[in-house]
């Protein structure tokens, strides 16, 4: 009997380290709305993976993103952690983006966050340097789209091979 107590807590212990969903997906719109002179870009991201790579990157455990007992400072290194990764530049100079808000998404699996850019003149080029969570995941993929007044110009694929892409407009 003991030797079979043993066995279900080892099968449990090793079913919780399995990852959460089965495919490791990010995705991004960029868009640059003309009237406002903004770069406007809504992200969405898994909780669970978002919460591995923190801990990992920044040795932040168990920040609860999204819950009642989200601790202070996860919106601090979630910020971090998405100015790091996700670097937009336009004509070879990269934006400071203003980080707007998070929340969290119907299925209670992801989360949206929201940053823009102010005072983005007219531009010919917009590069895209994408890298969310390749470090935790080999098979991770960021789809991004580019759009203007939200009328769609590049729909890019990244992956831990391909992190950057420049866009012509």
């Amino acid at each position: 009997m003991p030797s079979m107590l043993f066995f279900y807590v080892f099968l449990i212990s090793k079913l919780a380290l399995v990852d959460l969903h089965e495919f490791h997906l990010s995705n991004t719109t960029i868009n640059y709305d003309t009237e406002e002179k903004a770069i406007q870009i809504t992200t969405s991201i898994f909780i669970d993976d978002l919460e591995l790579a923190l801990l990992e990157e920044y040795n932040q455990d168990s920040l609860k993103i999204c819950t009642r007992k989200e601790k202070k400072e996860a919106e601090v290194w979630l910020q971090k952690y998405l100015k790091e990764k996700l670097v937009i530049s336009i004509n070879d100079v990269e934006l400071q983006l203003t980080f707007l808000g998070k929340e969290q998404s119907d299925d209670l699996e992801a989360v949206w966050c929201y940053l823009e850019a102010y005072d983005v003149m007219n531009f010919e080029t917009i590069a895209i340097s994408n890298h969310i969570f390749n470090a935790q995941f080999d098979d991770q993929k960021n789809i991004t789209m580019v759009q203007v007044d939200k009328d769609r110009i590049a729909h890019i694929l990244f992956t831990k091979d391909k992190t950057f892409e420049k866009v012509e407009l």
